[in-house]
């Protein structure tokens, strides 16, 4: 039976919010437009695009928002190609334990999918995952490329790992168990399953199948 862990991006398998800051800023300051703070670039996370455009330019047309946040993606991917993000601890290494077990996959909200490329590369862990999906770039829902990937990769059992209210309810309309990664950007979430670090994916996967299974 196979089996298939997929990841949410931000939050859950790395942290950018510097870089997007960064880049969000450079891209108000060339518009003459407001600076954007750190606390608004980490409400975005999570969200779809036209969600992050009115968050970051408030002042200006939606779809003008959106292209310029279409630039700022730019920029950030730019960065994070020069000097990637912080994996967080111990990702590889709790990988390593689960992959003859489980196959790896990525759904993110973002809207270009070079960012997902971005992070396996800078991570170095490209070979760990199988298939990924910008469900923004495709104008999926969350929980739409999340029954993408089950289907196309024949996966019969599954598991989301997310950070944030989004992620859990795309997952529950998706209809997989959600884990709530509690070291992201959504600290308190009433979830079922939830861990503090990533290693603690290990025990918890254990738990989860033996549950669904037996």
């Amino acid at each position: 039976m196979k089996r298939g862990i997929i990841f949410d991006l931000d939050g859950t398998l790395w942290d950018v919010t510097d870089p997007t800051w960064t880049a969000a800023n450079e891209i108000a300051n060339k518009y003459g437009l407001p600076p954007i703070t750190k606390q608004t670039v980490m409400n975005g996370f999570g969200k779809d695009k036209e969600s992050n455009a009115k968050l970051y330019f408030p002042t200006v047309e939606l779809n003008k928002a959106i292209n310029l946040l279409k630039e700022t993606s730019l920029v950030k991917n730019e960065i994070l190609s020069k000097t990637g993000g912080i994996v967080y601890n111990n990702l590889k290494s709790t990988l390593d334990k689960l992959k003859d077990t489980y196959d790896f996959f990525i759904v993110s909200y973002t809207s270009d999918r070079k960012y997902i490329e971005i992070f396996l590369e800078s991570s170095g862990l490209s070979e760990y995952f199988t298939d990924y999906i910008a469900s923004g770039e495709l104008n999926m829902k969350k929980y739409e490329a999340i029954k993408e990937v089950i289907n196309r990769n024949n996966l019969k059992e599954s598991v989301y790992v997310g950070d944030t209210i989004i992620d859990k309810d795309e997952s529950n309309l998706a209809g997989v168990p959600f884990i709530h990664a509690r070291y992201g950007f959504d600290k308190e979430l009433n979830s079922k399953y939830s861990i503090d670090k990533i290693d603690d994916l290990v025990s918890i996967l254990e738990n989860i199948f033996k549950t669904n299974l037996n």
